[in-house]
C-alpha cells in the first residue's frame, strides 16, 4: 500500500506541475501581449522570443509568439524579418488561425512594403558591396506612386471596407470606420493647384455616404468613444454648408446622447446652438 500511495502522490504532483506550467505559459503570453499593446515593444519582443524557443511552450503559444514577433518587426520596418517569422508560422503551425490569416495576406503584404530592405543579406562581402554602392547613391530606395487624377477617396474607401467586412467587430474594423469617416469628411491639398476631396469637394455626392458610414459605425460599435466627435464633425459640415436645420438636428443629437452629463462635445454643441446662422 505505501508503494501505491507514493506512486499516486508522484502522479498528482506531475499533474500539478503540468497545470502550473500551463498557467505560467498562459500568463507569460498574455503579459507579452500587454507589453506590445502598451508600446513596450523591445520587452515584449524578448518575451515572445523566449516563449517561442521554450520547449515547454504549447503549440498555440509558440504560434502566437511567432505572429507577434513578425508584427513587431513589421512595425519597426524590418520587413524581411517579419516575413521570415510569418513564413515560419505558416510552415510550423499551418492550422493555427493566425497562420491561416497571414497566409492569405502574405503576398499583399509583400506588395505594400514602403521601403526595400536588405536585411536578408547574410554574406558580409555582399553587404559591403551594397554599402559601397549606397555611399555613391543618394536614391531614397522607397516605392513612390504618383496619384495625380486618381480617385483617392474611392480607392481609400475600398481598403477600409475590406477591413470592416473581413474583420467585423475587431479593433481594426473600428479604426477602419474612423479612417473612412475622416476620408469622407475630406481634405484640401496645399498649393496653387490644390485639389479638395470628400465633402469638401462634392458635398451632395459624399454626404449621403458619410451619413450611412456613420450609421454603420454606430451600429457596429455603439459604445465607441469617438461617436460624439464624429457627430460634431457632421454637424459642423452642415453648418459650413449653411444647412441650419440639419446643423441643429445633429447638435441636439449630441446633447441628447450626452444625457445631461456635461462633456466637451455636449458643451460645445450648446455653445454652437446659441449662434448658428451667419
Amino acid at each position: 500500500m505505501p508503494i501505491i500511495k507514493n506512486i499516486l502522490i508522484v502522479i498528482a504532483l506531475s499533474f500539478f506541475q503540468l497545470s502550473c506550467s500551463s498557467n505560467s505559459q498562459a500568463q507569460d503570453i498574455e503579459f507579452a501581449k500587454d507589453l506590445y499593446v502598451h508600446d513596450l515593444k523591445p520587452r515584449s519582443l524578448e518575451l515572445f522570443i523566449e516563449i517561442y524557443h521554450n520547449p515547454k511552450s504549447s503549440a498555440n503559444n509558440k504560434a502566437d509568439a511567432l505572429y507577434y514577433m513578425g508584427q513587431i518587426s513589421f512595425d519597426e520596418a524590418q520587413y524581411s524579418t517579419a516575413i521570415d517569422d510569418w513564413q515560419s508560422l505558416i510552415k510550423n503551425f499551418p492550422t493555427n488561425q493566425k497562420a491561416i490569416e497571414i497566409k492569405d495576406r502574405l503576398s499583399q503584404l509583400r506588395e505594400v512594403f514602403a521601403k526595400v530592405s536588405d536585411a536578408s543579406i547574410t554574406s558580409a562581402v555582399a553587404q559591403s558591396y551594397v554599402n559601397n554602392g549606397d555611399f555613391w547613391s543618394d536614391a531614397d530606395r522607397k516605392f513612390t506612386i504618383d496619384a495625380s487624377w486618381m480617385p483617392k477617396v474611392e480607392i481609400a474607401l475600398q481598403w477600409y471596407d475590406r477591413v470592416i467586412s473581413e474583420f467585423p467587430g475587431s479593433d481594426a474594423a473600428e479604426i477602419a470606420f474612423q479612417r473612412k469617416l475622416f476620408t469622407l469628411l475630406g481634405w484640401k491639398e496645399i498649393g496653387e493647384y490644390a485639389e479638395s476631396y470628400g465633402i469638401r469637394a462634392d458635398f451632395s455626392k459624399y454626404m449621403p455616404i458619410l451619413l450611412k458610414t456613420f450609421e454603420d459605425f454606430e451600429n457596429a460599435f455603439p459604445n465607441s468613444a469617438y461617436l460624439q466627435g464624429f457627430r460634431y464633425q457632421i454637424a459642423q459640415a452642415y453648418w459650413s454648408h449653411k444647412d441650419w436645420a440639419n446643423t441643429r438636428n445633429w447638435l441636439n443629437k449630441i446633447i441628447e446622447v450626452g444625457k445631461d452629463h456635461p462633456s466637451f462635445y455636449t458643451e460645445t454643441a450648446k455653445a454652437r446652438l446659441n449662434k448658428i446662422e451667419y
